[in-house]
């Protein structure tokens, strides 16, 4: 096992360094599905740098290569990811029977009616797109979500519904306004982050998602969670299932024995595969 994951390990590695695989249609495994691939690349000062843009483009290629060999896909990144175009995407995954959504980035936050804490999604060209706006593009087909920006986990108490609509990524992109914590029924998967960030060597005050370009160890960083989780996911694996394998890759335990187990959270049936 160690041998045939340290093969993995150093393909990854190298497709990240090198990815520039176009988009490719042709015969897929279920014409019914359709995923959407999103990089805004919204570019903060002091904290983006130009090596983290490169490796957001190349992560996206390889969770592209992935995702497009089974199914139709939108890929919409840079000056193409603006609010209307993120929003007219998913809208579009609507008129398919299951839809798969990707996205990295960065988040804004406002306080609305009753103090409720509203998430969204800040797109190239520097509009927001918030929870409440993205319930009416989405609905319950969103079957497999992986919301790589901060605070995409974050799921506040009480009705998730207020003057200002939904709040709660989770229940927003998913349309269920009680979806559980590591669970095992349903038929969505969510994944996002808290803001449970390991004290070292991030300042606690970046919070959110990792940037991909943090390193994790001497062999790894952010970048490549996410190229192996979908490495396994595309090999039909359960989420569950390659969260652990990626986890091991990794950090050489279980994922729930590592940081990212208080850090990325899933929401729905963590036994789903991709549809």
């Amino acid at each position: 096992m160690k041998k045939s994951l340290s093969v993995v390990s150093m393909l990854l590695i190298c497709l990240l360094a090198l990815s520039t695989t176009p988009l490719i249609f042709g015969n897929f495994a279920s014409a019914s599905t359709c995923v959407a691939n999103f990089l805004p690349n919204y570019y903060v000062n002091g904290l983006d740098t130009q090596n983290e843009v490169n490796l957001s483009e190349n992560t996206a290629n390889y969770i592209r290569s992935v995702l497009n060999s089974k199914y139709p896909m939108y890929d919409c990144r840079n000056t193409g990811c603006t609010d209307y175009n993120f929003g007219s995407i998913l809208n579009a995954l609507q008129s398919y029977d299951t839809a798969v959504v990707y996205t990295k980035g960065h988040r804004n936050a406002v306080n609305c009616i009753n103090g409720n804490k509203h998430i969204g999604l800040i797109m190239n060209n520097g509009a927001t797109v918030w929870d409440c706006g993205l319930w009416y593009v989405t609905s319950s087909k969103n079957v497999h979500t992986f919301n790589w920006h901060c605070e995409t986990a974050i799921m506040p108490p009480g009705t998730h519904w207020d003057g200002c609509g939904c709040y709660g990524l989770p229940a927003a992109f998913t349309h269920n306004l009680n979806i559980p914590l590591w669970s095992n029924s349903g038929s969505q998967v969510y994944l996002g982050w808290t803001n449970t960030v390991p004290s070292y060597p991030y300042p606690q005050q970046q919070g959110g998602s990792p940037q991909y370009e943090w390193a994790i160890n001497s062999n790894y960083n952010y970048a490549q969670v996410a190229a192996i989780y979908y490495y396994y996911m595309g090999q039909n694996y359960a989420t569950s299932s390659a969260l652990n394998l990626m986890a091991n890759t990794i950090y050489s335990t279980s994922f729930q024995n590592t940081p990212l187990g208080n850090w990325l959270e899933v929401y729905g049936n963590m036994y789903l595969g991709l549809p």
